[in-house]
């Protein structure tokens, strides 16, 4: 990953995968902001159904859209409220910076073949350089007190985007390389308990089934993670 005179990106909405052109890929992703500093993230094609949203009110959260409810009503179980969790506004990691929300992406599960990606779908994307076999990219949002420069960790980094908010503040997007660490033991613990909830409710999962998984970091950050299930 290396950045160029493109990047960071100033102007959203930031539409990105990881993985290459020409090969597999993660799935798209879509980061912008609202009128009144607020920031969303979600997936363009097979994951529409949720989104992340960073309120200004420092009340975050995860969960359904309304217009994914209002399409298919089943993806809730009676009352059950549309948001997987809703989370304070973590306190800052370094001086001005608050490291707010991370999309996980091991190598091993990009699974996006270039006939899936339609160019209607598909159209600006930046694509990001995949990790070595054995590790992930982290795209990560950070929350800032105006435009510092971040290099969150050493090795290979792009500064994909810095989005200006409100009050002096910007929503940045950083891509690292970084170890898998206890990746795949979560991802293995998430997809045995995907697949025992397909069983239980009846469902037959189709060979290509790819799932989503929420998590927390040990700071308070929340994450997401593609796998195959």
């Amino acid at each position: 990953m290396s950045a160029c005179t493109l990047f960071p990106i100033r102007r959203g909405p930031v539409r990105f995968a990881v993985g290459s052109p020409t090969g597999l890929t993660s799935n798209a992703w879509r980061v912008w902001t609202g009128r009144h500093g607020d920031v969303y993230i979600s997936c363009r094609d097979n994951f529409k159904e949720a989104k992340v949203s960073l309120h200004t009110s420092g009340r975050w959260r995860m969960g359904f859209t309304t217009a994914a409810i209002a399409k298919n009503s089943r993806l809730l179980a009676g009352e059950q409220n549309r948001a997987w969790e809703v989370w304070d506004k973590p306190p800052a990691s370094l001086p001005g910076v608050i490291t707010a929300f991370h999309l996980v992406f091991p190598t091993s599960e990009l699974a996006v073949r270039p006939e899936q990606r339609p160019p209607e779908t598909w159209s600006n994307m930046v694509f990001i350089e995949p990790a070595p076999r054995g590790q992930m990219v982290l795209v990560t949002l950070f929350v800032t007190a105006g435009d510092p420069a971040l290099e969150p960790k050493p090795g290979p980094s792009l500064r994909l985007a810095s989005l200006a908010i409100n009050d002096g503040r910007c929503a940045q997007l950083v891509a690292c390389g970084a170890p898998e660490a206890n990746m795949p033991d979560v991802i293995k613990h998430c997809v045995f308990a995907a697949r025992a909830k397909a069983q239980f409710d009846g469902v037959v999962l189709p060979p290509e089934a790819y799932g989503y998984f929420f998590g927390r970091n040990d700071d308070g950050a929340r994450y997401l993670v593609g796998a195959r299930v």
